[in-house]
């Protein structure tokens, strides 16, 4: 997909052009990739974001909400609204952590455990779709860069901050 007011890559180069800011193009970029992805779980009543909390619950189940929380960089308010959208709609479940009863563990549902083939097919397939605009020997490195870009982010203080790592 292209974006029509993009074409001319001189506009990349204009220091004045406000569409050459790298947080701009980021921004952009990750629109594109959700709408993939959001049309995609849309028959299944998921978001995105509530996907990737099941994608996080199939690689180990039973999650306390600070890890999942951790591993996707979620606040804790926007966790516990995704998680009760997920368990209204069955697709997960709370439960006492055995170890702390002051804790809870996020479960996964049969039915969740059962669409995982096929959620992830999904997630493949857009994952090309978006990949698709580079040839095939750009895709690692498009994918390495933003990897590169994401782990450096405890190391770059945020504006305004000198002693934050984010």
């Amino acid at each position: 997909m292209r974006d029509k007011n993009m074409k001319n890559s001189h506009v990349l180069d204009d220091a004045d052009d406000p569409r050459s800011c790298v947080c701009f193009l980021l921004s952009r970029a990750a629109q594109t990739a959700q709408k993939h992805l959001r049309i995609a779980l849309e028959p299944y009543g998921l978001t995105p974001a509530q996907y990737l909390i099941i994608e996080c619950l199939w690689l180990s189940d039973r999650m306390s909400p600070k890890v999942i929380g951790e591993l996707l960089r979620f606040d804790s308010a926007t966790l516990t609204g995704l998680v009760d959208r997920l368990e209204r709609a069955g697709f997960v479940f709370r439960q006492p952590d055995p170890d702390d009863r002051r804790a809870i563990r996020i479960c996964l549902t049969d039915k969740s455990l059962g669409m995982k083939a096929e959620l992830r097919a999904l997630r493949l397939h857009a994952n090309e779709e978006i990949l698709k605009v580079f040839p095939r020997h750009q895709q690692g490195v498009f994918k390495q860069a933003l990897m590169s870009l994401i782990a450096a982010e405890d190391a770059v203080p945020v504006a305004g901050q000198p002693n934050s790592k984010r």
